[in-house]
């Protein structure tokens, strides 16, 4: 009888940076544990290339976002966002592609939203904030608790991936929802106030800035230190004349260095400046602040949100999505 020819032992694939993007999906103010039960119903929902990081909330009713309940969250979220980040591939394919925040609206919730600013895209689960007739919060139902998730989700496809993601992926200077919040003044309050508006559900997406608030067209004259000869742009202009152009792709310089092993803070302010509403974009992705006709700042008051209330003199400032200015 002839032998059988062994088969040859592969050797394990050495392991590299991941290269498949993901979406990284939050789930904050469950209970033990439903809360459990919401992660794995909403990882089924997100399918394979998705990532869920849920933190359960107090049993008791009312608020539901301690410190350390938010501190979890943000951790857990900010560490595996910063650690794709830090493996990425050359083409930055292994970055989240998108974060989304699904929560029970609470009345310390604010505590929550703070947290994450702008670098989330939140969808707040109202549903499950009600009461039922033995006096306990609907979220304390896991069916009516994978019920919101689902509609939850529904929204995020809706909303994030049918309207906002294009827009912020636009990059375009006529994009209000790129405009970084503390340094575009409006007339009364900064641009923040609106971005709070939008996350907080009180403003529509369509509507996303006062209407206002136009972008207006700049050329070569009006702008001669970035734009080129017969260049037109639809540019925002602020309450103080500052105008805010987009850097051009080939200037996407000042990427903040990663550090996973950093304070929390310090790792949601990395995502601050390359996240916008749950959206990626390049790292060292600013404006390019300056005023009309090329004249000089000239200790012009900014906040910075490194270095707190500085003033500017050249004749523009790098200014990155999480209101980090850079004097060049």
């Amino acid at each position: 009888m002839p032998k059988r020819n062994k088969r040859p032992r592969l050797l394990p694939l050495p392991s590299g940076p991941s290269t498949t993007a993901v979406d990284l999906f939050l789930l904050a103010g469950l209970p033990n544990p439903i809360h459990g039960r919401g992660e794995k119903f909403l990882q089924q929902l997100a399918g394979r290339y998705s990532k869920v990081v849920a933190s359960s909330s107090t049993s008791n009713d009312g608020p539901l976002y301690r410190q350390g309940t938010v501190d979890s969250l943000v951790r857990g979220s900010a560490e595996f966002a910063v650690r794709r980040l830090k493996n990425r591939s050359d083409d930055q394919s292994a970055r989240p592609r998108r974060i989304a925040l699904f929560y029970v609206p609470a009345p310390d919730d604010q505590r929550l939203l703070d947290a994450f600013d702008f670098f989330v895209f939140p969808i707040a689960m109202h549903d499950l904030a009600g009461f039922d007739h033995y006096g306990h919060q609907v979220r304390h139902n896991a069916d009516a608790c994978q019920a919101a998730i689902k509609t939850a989700f529904d929204a995020y496809n809706t909303r994030l991936l049918g309207l906002v993601q294009a827009r912020i992926e636009s990059r375009k200077s006529s994009e209000p929802l790129l405009l970084p919040p503390l340094n575009f003044q409006l007339p009364q309050s900064p641009l923040r106030n609106v971005f709070c508006e939008l996350t907080r559900g009180t403003r529509a997406w369509q509507n996303a800035i006062p209407d206002d608030i136009v972008a207006r067209r700049f050329d070569k004259a009006m702008l001669p230190n970035f734009l080129d000869h017969h260049e037109h742009q639809m540019i925002f202009q602020d309450a103080r004349d500052v105008v805010f152009p987009c850097a051009r792709a080939s200037e996407l310089h000042g990427a903040q260095d990663i550090d996973r092993t950093a304070p929390v803070q310090e790792l949601c302010n990395l995502l601050r400046s390359t996240y916008r509403f749950g959206v990626s974009l390049p790292q060292g992705f600013h404006h390019d602040a300056q005023f009309e006709g090329g004249r000089a700042f000239n200790k012009t008051p900014f906040t910075c949100s490194r270095n707190g209330a500085i003033t500017v003199d050249g004749t523009h400032a790098n200014i990155y999505l999480n209101d980090y200015v850079r004097d060049p």
